[in-house]
């Protein structure tokens, strides 16, 4: 199953915008004028309706097979890896990432996971769905000092050797445009 990030782009938003906008006057422009039968004002209505409910629905995950993951399910499933303290659990904090990125062929099947370029191994997908774009999301806020350390050494890897890869982990899950905040964790 590969999993990908709905990405919502601003363009798109302000496209929607500025449709309700238009919508909005003509539906005025109709009620004044009563130019038009009711069926095409309620019609009219709803495709705007649908235009706002677009606008602010939250980004989903959609799964290959067609499946989709709701942010509710998201949440659920990044709440199970957060510790009553508010930081991440320490379940993978026992990994040797200095090892791990000195192998070039897991280094590569982990970023041909995230970037839908291959399979998924069990972790890699929990990894993918839940923790990869909310670390990204939140700049690693509720990682442990260790964890940070651990992300900081991934992404300086990815990003050093493997920069064609680091821009599209980026852009499909930097949705929130946190790459310069990304960036300066990476350096500090």
């Amino acid at each position: 199953i590969f999993l990908t990030p709905v990405k919502r782009h601003i363009n798109i938003r302000i496209v929607v915008r500025n449709f309700i906008s238009i919508s909005t006057t003509t539906i005025n422009n109709i009620i004044m004028y009563n130019s038009r039968s009711r069926h095409e004002i309620f019609s009219l209505l709803a495709v705007t309706i649908a235009a706002i409910v677009l606008v602010h629905q939250p980004a989903t995950v959609r799964c290959a097979d067609g499946g989709i993951i709701t942010p509710q399910q998201q949440q659920q499933q990044t709440m199970m890896f957060t510790a009553p303290t508010g930081y991440y659990v320490s379940t993978y904090d026992h990994i040797d990432v200095g090892r791990l990125l000195r192998n070039n062929k897991v280094v590569s099947g982990y970023v041909k996971c995230f970037v839908n370029e291959g399979p998924c191994t069990p972790d890699g997908k929990l990894v993918k769905a839940y923790l990869l774009p909310e670390i990204i999301r939140t700049v690693c806020g509720k990682c442990t000092p260790r964890q940070k350390d651990m992300a900081r050494m991934v992404l300086k890897h990815i990003y050093t050797y493997r920069q064609a890869d680091f821009e599209k982990i980026m852009q499909i899950y930097d949705t929130d445009g946190k790459r310069n905040e990304i960036l300066a964790f990476m350096n500090h």
